[in-house]
């Protein structure tokens, strides 16, 4: 057993969490009782964002960071790293899950790893580390995912906002854009969603939106416009509570979908609803009503934790499991 000897109290194994999104990168590391002895925060982690060697820069970053805090308080313990888990976005096929492996190889070797798509620790979030129930994730992108008490997982979205991510900030801020100009041509109802949109744009006219769509890469700008439809919403002006109403009803389809693909038979079930736009009550309260509808024996909760909270445990749980089939 490794001493703080400024303490002189024992230190535990470390076990690391992270949570690696397309913004930003965070690494905990907790003891066995799941205390929290360090963190580290670095730019994004996902390789299809910024590429191969940033990726993996920022995803050793954020790690050593977490390292050298816990580090200050236990200086053994930086030695004693027993497991990871890493909740990643962008590493939906078994080459990006292997080539994040070889980093965390690089970084940390012989540490068992464990690698997911961000997606499960988020469940984690909502179940304190038990991998059971399903999760809808509504942020800037939109992913459905669960394991049921077989075993088996599956999951539902999460194609990126080209090949279509329903109920997702992305398609909320799409629907937007598509309401004003149809406003603006007279294919569509007037909305107070054209001025609130010119208003947070600095715009003087809707044209000037043209050069505004295209004037970036990526898609987080569009995703950015959600909260204005929701603040209309509450405003009552009825395409923007339309907007939102077709959000609920993509949600719902894609749990409808996953549910097919999972059996949770008459058992109770967690189902967590996770990410930005989760926290509008006008999103969250009729999807938590028709989700009851379709699966009426499900718990509907929010995340209990922090995603890399999630992930830090499922690191914990990895080692216990190893340790018991060993």
């Amino acid at each position: 057993m490794s001493y703080d000897k400024s303490f002189c109290k024992p230190v535990s194994q470390l076990y690391l969490g992270v949570d690696g999104g397309g913004t930003k990168t965070i690494c905990i590391a907790i003891d066995r009782d799941g205390k929290r002895l360090g963190c580290g925060r670095a730019e994004s982690s996902n390789r299809n964002s910024v590429g191969d060697a940033d990726a993996r820069k920022n995803l050793a970053s954020a790690i050593n960071l977490a390292l050298d805090d816990a580090a200050r308080m236990h200086p053994s313990s930086a030695k004693n790293v027993s497991a990871i888990c890493l909740g990643m976005s962008g590493v939906g096929r078994a080459d990006d899950r292997a080539l994040v492996a070889s980093w965390v190889e690089e970084i940390l070797p012989g540490v068992p790893q464990q690698i997911q798509n961000d997606a499960v620790i988020a469940l984690a979030s909502g179940t304190k580390g038990a991998l059971y129930g399903i999760v809808i994730i509504s942020g800037t992108g939109m992913i459905a995912y669960g394991f049921d008490a077989h075993g088996r997982e599956e999951r539902v979205g999460g194609w990126g906002p080209q090949l279509g991510e329903g109920g997702s900030g992305y398609a909320i801020g799409a629907a937007l854009l598509h309401a004003v100009t149809a406003a603006v041509d007279g294919t569509g109802p007037p909305t107070a969603l054209q001025e609130a949109l010119l208003h947070k744009l600095a715009l003087q006219s809707p044209q000037e939106l043209i050069p505004w769509a295209y004037a970036e890469e990526g898609w987080h700008h569009i995703a950015a416009l959600a909260p204005l439809v929701f603040e209309q919403a509450q405003a009552d002006d009825a395409v923007a509570t339309r907007i939102i109403e077709d959000a609920v009803s993509s949600l719902v389809n894609s749990a409808t979908a996953l549910l097919k693909k999972l059996d949770f038979g008459t058992t109770n079930f967690p189902i967590v609803l996770a990410g930005g736009l989760m926290k509008r009550a006008e999103l969250y309260k009729p999807l938590k009503e028709r989700l009851l509808e379709i699966a009426p024996h499900a718990t509907i909760t929010k995340p209990q934790i922090e995603p890399v909270e999630g992930a830090a445990l499922l690191a914990l749980r990895m080692e216990k499991i190893t340790q018991v089939s060993g």
